[in-house]
């Protein structure tokens, strides 16, 4: 009978996970019946399992963590280098609607645009820009110049789709819809109708960008923050509290690119 071949307690070990190469020390034990994965900030990534666990099943929990993980382990990065401005440069991982995902430049002989493909999130740009930003090493201030503009004009067409469906949900009719660079607050409406958003919810979770879409139609209906406005937000979102405090206690992370 052939013995499979099992990582040493705290033997170190990685997988690749969205395209990153992923270190961490696997420690097994007999009394164990689950997985689980904690991330340590001097230890780094930790899976506990089974001692007769497969290792494609340790894999396979990993890859269903995957987002989590990379999550935890960028935010852990950025705390160790005192929250600087996370770098743009390609295999970098950067947020898009809750999740981390290794940055990719590609010519695409258009407009600069961003997409998630394949667990890969995709900066197509025309083929000039590419070449002037290749000859700059493909890092620095320009190439962020474009991935914002990328996050900017995703951020435009997943909240004029979600504006759409509440809106008529809503039964209001929203007068224009701008995408901006707010430093302090994540939307806005005017006695005339008009929809600002800042672009970083598309960083944000689907969920927590619908709740803010939400408030900001249901200030077409109630200008205000009375017991009325709320009722309407929570007819719509009932769980809005929980995507709320998501905002609040996650938002300022999004200010690190």
């Amino acid at each position: 009978m052939r013995t499979m071949a099992r990582h040493a307690p705290g033997e170190p070990a990685e997988i690749v996970l969205a395209e990153r190469r992923l270190p961490y020390r696997l420690q097994r034990s007999p009394r164990r019946r689950t997985v689980a994965v904690c991330v340590d900030p001097e230890r780094g990534v930790i899976v506990y399992a089974p001692l007769r666990m497969a290792q494609r099943r340790v894999d396979g929990f990993l890859r269903e963590k995957q987002h989590w993980i990379l999550a935890k382990t960028s935010e852990l990065e950025r705390q160790q280098r005192g929250r600087e401005p996370l770098e743009c440069a390609p295999g970098n991982l950067l947020p898009f609607q809750g999740a981390w995902y290794p940055l990719a430049v590609e010519s695409n002989g258009r407009r600069c645009e961003l997409s998630l493909q394949g667990g890969v999130l995709w900066l197509g740009l025309p083929a000039r820009t590419l070449q002037r930003l290749e000859a700059e090493g493909l890092r620095g201030t320009a190439l962020r110049e474009h991935v914002v503009a990328g996050y900017r004009e995703a951020a435009r067409r997943v909240l004029e789709e979600r504006m759409a469906h509440y809106a008529a949900c809503l039964a209001v009719r929203p007068a224009a819809l701008r995408v901006k660079d707010q430093q302090r607050r994540w939307g806005s409406a005017s006695a005339k109708g008009g929809l600002n958003f800042n672009w970083r919810l598309v960083l944000a979770p689907p969920p927590v960008l619908d709740y803010v879409v939400v408030h900001e139609l249901c200030h077409l209906v109630e200008l205000n923050h009375s017991p009325r406005f709320w009722a309407q937000v929570a007819a719509v979102l009932p769980d809005y509290r929980e995507r709320q405090a998501w905002l609040r206690e996650h938002g300022p992370g999004l200010y690190d690119l």
